[in-house]
């Protein structure tokens, strides 16, 4: 299984007055070409999509064309999560659409992806809040992912139930992650989840677990 990790896009971001709209299509297009050429499953975006919560309209066209040029027909899963730059709200907001191509989003710690299949062989065959496995057509074994847009201390109460310290919750959630993990990942899968205790994007750990 060939995963292409990708993450800090901020799409939109200028310097000073000065666009950086070209160097943005740019990378966009190279990281395009490295999922053609590599022949990759799937897609890991990983956040800060944009740089503002409120990105401009060619942001937002370069982010979609991207998007769907990446899930090539629906025949590549594409994951992308929210990080502290993004509106949780506008990441989801073309989800219904997204799906119909294979691209999923994650914008809240409790967002819960409804399983869906499409004919090109893309599936989700599980899911909970934080946590998603996905059959991709090529491969036999699933693709196990614990997801963590992230979140700011009230997301986080909110998703958790409680009103403890910053600390409490970052404890918490690490137990959440871990029983996730042992809920649903085994030696039958690739299975990707986050470390660390700062909740901006994801840090990956893979377990390089045998698959075809």
């Amino acid at each position: 299984m060939k995963i292409l990790h990708t993450a800090d896009w901020h799409l939109g971001k200028r310097l000073d007055n000065v666009s950086r709209f070209a160097e943005q299509v740019a990378v966009m297009e190279e990281i395009c070409e490295i999922a053609e050429r590599e022949n990759v499953d799937a897609v890991i975006v990983a956040g800060d999509l944009y740089d503002t919560f409120n990105p401009s309209t060619e942001s937002i066209e370069l982010f979609y064309k991207t998007l769907k040029r990446l899930a090539n027909n629906g025949k590549r899963a594409v994951i992308a999560i929210a990080g502290n730059h993004d509106s949780p709200d506008r990441i989801e907001a073309p989800d219904p659409l997204a799906r119909e191509c294979g691209i999923i989003f994650a914008g809240f710690p409790n967002t819960r992806i409804t399983p869906f299949s499409l004919k090109n062989g893309i599936e989700v065959t599980s899911s909970e809040s934080g946590f998603i496995e996905i059959k991709l057509p090529t491969i036999d074994a699933p693709l196990r992912l614990i997801l963590t847009p992230y979140a700011n201390e009230y997301r986080i109460k909110t998703f958790l139930g409680m009103e403890d310290s910053e600390a409490e919750l970052r404890k918490v959630l690490a137990t959440k992650w871990k029983e996730l993990a042992d809920k649903y990942c085994d030696n039958k899968g690739v299975n990707i989840y986050s470390i660390g205790t700062r909740i901006h994007h994801w840090i990956l750990l893979c377990h390089a677990y045998p698959t075809p």
